[in-house]
């Protein structure tokens, strides 16, 4: 991780939910104290346009805050990851399962973070999916970071043919309206809505989920760092769709490929030191209850 010796950080904020206002006060009177000046994104940032947008004005960020709930993190993260920078989310939303701070807590946290404290907050590295796609003739179309999951997904009422490979051996073939290759971060979001598994967050492996496969057999894998999963249609598919962190990507035709392994990089969000990854399970997810 990157700790930029500056003295600006960067602030996303959700405007539409909760009482960001009262927040974003209290952190910049905070900031205020230590010397810091925030810059503000306060525009929607659920585009891949205002995330270049807002990627090229936090440039000089030491790290980011985004308020709001775990769509805010979300994009808050696909910049961080462009500056290797940490950010802190600040719970403002709706379920709040990764962005689980409460903004009392948050203070606390940034007053020790600015002091070069650490005894309420780790800051935790999350794995990351690496997504090449694939023409026919073997060229790069495009590559892609996916902090949840990847989706291929058909685009009209009828099931998609995909052809399974990993590491390289064809597994299997499947017909089903897609499949989910979930980080143990996106574990918990549309993989588990899938019926995929939780995978906790300090575990390096990713999880592919069939979406309602035309067999009982295709159940949910967990596959190891150093697998690589490919995906292509058959003949009998006429186009997909392929989808990174909820973005609509591009269509995805027969024969062209998709590539998903663990990246090399890493992102990073501070977590409360007070509460295991299972107590939010229990307490957001209701999980076991």
């Amino acid at each position: 991780m990157n700790n930029k010796a500056k003295k600006q950080i960067g602030i996303i904020v959700n405007t539409l939910r909760g009482d960001p206002a009262c927040i974003l006060k209290n952190i910049k009177k905070i900031l205020k104290k230590y010397n810091i000046e925030p810059i503000i994104i306060d525009y929607d940032i659920s585009t891949y346009m205002n995330i270049k947008k807002a990627i090229r004005k936090l440039k000089d960020v030491s790290m980011l805050i985004s308020i709001g709930g775990d769509g805010t993190l979300l994009s808050a993260l696909k910049i961080a990851i462009k500056y290797d920078i940490s950010v802190l989310p600040i719970y403002n939303g709706t379920l709040g399962f990764i962005s689980e701070i409460p903004p009392n807590e948050a203070y606390m946290i940034l007053n020790e973070y600015f002091e070069g404290k650490k005894t309420l907050y780790e800051i935790e590295p999350r794995t990351l999916l690496s997504v090449s796609l694939y023409s026919s003739n073997k060229k790069v179309i495009k590559e892609y970071l996916a902090v949840n999951e990847l989706v291929l997904s058909k685009c009209s009422g009828r099931a998609i043919y995909i052809n399974i490979m990993i590491s390289g051996k064809l597994i299997s073939s499947i017909v089903a309206d897609g499949v989910v290759i979930a980080t143990p971060t996106g574990s918990t979001a549309y993989a588990l809505s899938a019926g995929g598994p939780i995978v906790s967050p300090s575990i390096d492996a990713i999880s592919f989920v069939p979406i309602a496969p035309h067999s009982l057999t295709f159940r949910p894998l967990v596959i190891p760092k150093h697998d690589t999963i490919e995906l292509e249609l058959t003949e009998k598919s006429l186009k997909a769709m392929v989808i990174i962190d909820g973005y609509d990507i591009c269509q995805f035709k027969n024969y062209d490929k998709i590539k998903a392994q663990i990246s090399d990089k890493s992102c990073y969000i501070f977590q409360s030191a007070n509460r295991l990854f299972y107590d939010i399970l229990r307490n957001k997810l209701n999980w076991g209850r």
